[in-house]
């Protein structure tokens, strides 16, 4: 009997412990594979240790405006790295309590989690993910997409391997940054910086609570996440995060109450070349960027050449975003509210919408067929081998077509139109440019370069070169004032005056005047300057030899000259072509006494580290007499007003800036205005003491124009944008600006020039 009870006794010993057993043999085998499993994993599949001493990820290069905001970037992806002192500490809390609670206390890899995780498998019940941050990371800088699962399983140990490696080489916090700055957010929202950004309008350290779970609950799965798409979801996930948060203990039960119903609270803001302030301006940086690293031939932290697009520079404008966002407006407000109604109006009865009646049959033909095979349609349909009858055929059948209105509040408008008119259609929108720049230190402060940089990439600020009319004049006075041959006080009478041209062998005579009836009362210079009147000019220049050599010579000086600059008579008309930025730039010389400063647009070039790699080297020369330049500016502060104190006449082609409403400007300034023959450009160069600023208003081709100069002329199309401009940019408490007069120049200034006339008039700037 007692035999019995012991050989029974030990076969339950047997059974207990081969159950025993094979219970330790169930739990332990999954880590043992996992260990022989890891043994065969290549060493080659694995980064090496330089890779992970130096994880290279592509990173854009900023753009930042010299009031210190990023304005955009260039890159592959829209990566901008920060560290971990940049980060919001929600972030942190939000991520380890979601993400990895044990994060700082294991080595990459969470035992316990990892133990969960494998039971739960055996038992069918799934406790939650064992995946560390650490792990999370290096899946995201070593490792491509796995095509199959069992490659999925490969990777998944090898994150382990790696997970290890990082935290032996990298602190916590380290590994912290790294993970923000890798994951990608959707919305061209590559790492936590571009995140903030585009979804918040902010800098990663700005960030609340909500705004960090939910940027924190993206990781999960930003494509399901989505608060742009499928804001409902984003919100349920970042309230698992919050509650993450409440149960670790970082939130207190009634943070956690009310922080989960308030809304997502997004400020997108999509980052794309299309988009966003300045689009032009930043084009311009991107080219002249890449033109400064290939000529000077910088090197990045390898020895390789720099790429714009992955090697994270940090480039520093002139640009003020402020001043720029004004200028924009101001663009916006004058062509959307007012001016191309205006046009359409005076336009839609033309034989031949929208060219201008006198525009020949050849001409129209030559501009239909240059847009037509510039194109994007012409060229993908050639690129197909379509034969040019095809393509007639397709561009003069009708569709649905979506085209730019300034009525549809930036959206396109569809119309069922053919591509024919569609281009027809574009050739009737005004086009316009602005440029402002600092005179004192050559800093471009603003730069809009068209109306639409999605549908309109040609940059009317810096490509176009447009006739500019009357805006030459001031350097036609300063060359007669500084050749000695005229002071502002002279006068002449009102009459027709004429210049002999040589014509061949003969002479032609050669009378602009525009004015059917002359008064012949005497006007001294200074208002005819400030009434653009051409006759007087003229005479002027006839004074002064009649070729403009001198004006050329200012040009050329400035490194602004171009063939259509000629020595020639007209040239005091504005017969040359240039661009805003060009002329704008010239006018400067008039509010720096004379000096010439080259116009920068980038201040300086540093490498992802802040170390400096470029800067310019400006060219200042002196172009004009101090007192000189100084009484230009003041001939040109008439243009808002003056009177001919002998006539007792009001002048002034900007008269309508001090006293029409809604811009009503009423700072010191001084100005001029231009208007182009058939009234196809207007044009606007206005000074205060720190801002000089261009605008130029006009169709993409001349044979499309206003009929009436009462419309047509730059004080219509182009001064009102330069009013609405400066009026908005005095008013900015923000922008300090100098609202005082013109300073003039220390030297010289005995020779500084009063008029004296018998009928004084109170209002004149020379009296």
């Amino acid at each position: 009997m007692a035999k019995k009870q012991t050989d029974s006794t030990i076969v339950s010993k047997k059974v207990k412990n081969r159950t025993i057993l094979l219970l330790w043999s169930l739990f332990i085998s999954p880590f043992f594979v996992i260990a022989i499993i890891m043994l065969f994993i290549s060493e080659s599949s694995l980064p090496s240790i330089d890779e992970l001493e130096n994880p290279r990820s592509n990173e854009a290069s900023a753009v930042y405006s010299s009031d210190g905001n990023q304005i955009g970037s260039f890159y592959i992806s829209n990566r901008t790295k920060v560290d971990y002192n940049d980060l919001s500490p929600h972030l942190v809390d939000a991520l380890i309590s979601t993400e990895d609670v044990r994060f700082r206390d294991h080595y990459g890899v969470d035992v316990k989690a990892l133990t969960r995780a494998v039971f739960g498998v055996f038992i069918g019940k799934n406790k939650g993910g064992a995946s560390t941050i650490t792990q999370q990371l290096s899946k995201m800088m070593f490792h491509e997409r796995p095509k199959s699962k069992l490659k999925r399983v490969l990777q998944k140990f090898a994150e382990w391997i790696i997970a290890s490696r990082l935290e032996k080489r990298y602190t916590k916090e380290e590994i912290i940054s790294m993970y923000f700055n890798e994951f990608d957010f959707l919305n061209t929202a590559v790492g936590i910086h571009s995140a903030s950004r585009i979804y918040f309008n902010k800098f990663p350290n700005e960030l609340t609570i909500q705004e960090a779970a939910m940027l924190v609950g993206m990781a999960k799965n930003p494509s399901i996440y989505n608060p742009i798409r499928r804001p409902e979801k984003t919100i349920k996930r970042r309230e698992v995060v919050l509650f993450q948060m409440k149960k670790n203990e970082i939130l207190n039960q009634n943070q956690y109450d009310s922080i989960r119903l308030l809304p997502l609270g997004i400020s997108y803001h999509p980052e794309t070349h299309n988009t966003g302030l300045a689009p032009y301006f930043r084009e311009h940086i991107r080219l002249k960027a890449k033109r400064i690293i290939k000529d000077n031939e910088i090197l990045n932290e390898f020895g390789k050449p720099t790429n714009l697009y992955s090697d994270g520079l940090k480039i520093y404008t002139a640009l003020d975003s402020r001043i720029q966002k004004h200028a924009e407006d101001a663009v916006t407000t004058h062509l959307k509210n007012s001016l191309q109604a205006l046009l359409n109006k005076e336009i839609k009865r033309n034989k031949n919408w929208p060219f201008s009646n006198e525009t020949s049959k050849k001409t129209r033909q030559n501009i239909i067929n240059r847009a037509i095979k510039n194109s994007d349609r012409y060229k993908k349909l050639k690129t197909q081998g379509w034969s040019e009858d095809d393509i007639k055929e397709n561009f003069n059948m009708k569709q649905a077509i979506k085209v730019f209105d300034w009525k549809s509040k930036g959206q396109l408008k569809e119309l069922q139109i053919s591509p024919l008119d569609s281009i027809l259609y574009y050739k009737s929108i005004l086009r316009a440019g602005l440029i402002a720049i600092d005179p004192h230190t050559g800093f471009i402060k603003a730069w809009v370069g068209g109306i639409n940089y999605r549908q309109f990439k040609f940059d009317c600020s810096s490509k176009a070169k447009r006739q500019v009319g009357s805006t030459i004049k001031p350097f036609v006075y300063a060359a007669a004032i500084e050749s000695g041959k005229i002071t502002p006080c002279t006068t002449y009478p009102d009459i027709k005056y004429c210049i002999d041209i040589p014509f061949g062998e003969l002479t032609k005579q050669w009378c602009p005047g525009g004015q059917k009836v002359y008064s012949g009362d005497q006007v001294p210079v200074y208002f005819a300057l400030a009434n653009s009147q051409n006759n007087i000019t003229a005479q002027v220049i006839k004074e002064t030899g009649g070729k403009n050599s001198r004006v050329v010579s200012y040009f050329k000086s400035m490194g602004l000259w171009n063939k259509s600059i000629e020595e020639v008579s007209s040239l005091g008309l504005g017969v040359c072509d240039l661009s805003v930025l060009n002329q704008t730039a010239a006018h400067c010389i008039f509010s720096n006494n004379g000096l010439f400063v080259e116009p920068i647009s980038i201040v300086r070039i540093e490498d992802k580290y802040g170390n400096l790699i470029w800067e310019p080297k400006q060219e200042v020369k002196q172009i004009l007499d101090p007192v000189t330049a100084f009484n230009v500016l003041k001939m040109m502060k008439g243009v808002s007003g003056v009177t001919n104190p002998i006539t007792g006449a009001r002048g002034g082609t900007a008269r309508r800036l001090k006293g029409s409403k809604p811009y009503s400007f009423t700072g010191i300034m001084a100005g001029k205005t231009g208007t182009t023959q058939n009234n196809s450009d207007g044009w606007f160069l206005g000074h205060t003491p720190d801002l000089v600023t261009g605008v130029w208003v006009g169709a993409e081709d001349r044979s499309v124009h206003f009929k009436t100069t009462t419309n047509g002329q730059g004080a219509n199309t182009a001064l009102p944008i330069w009013g609405y401009f400066m009026r908005n940019v005095y008013k900015d408490k923000k922008i300090k600006i100098n609202k005082a007069d013109f300073t003039p120049p220390l030297e010289g200034m005995a020779t500084e020039i009063k008029c004296t006339f018998a009928d004084q008039q109170s209002n004149n700037p020379w009296l």
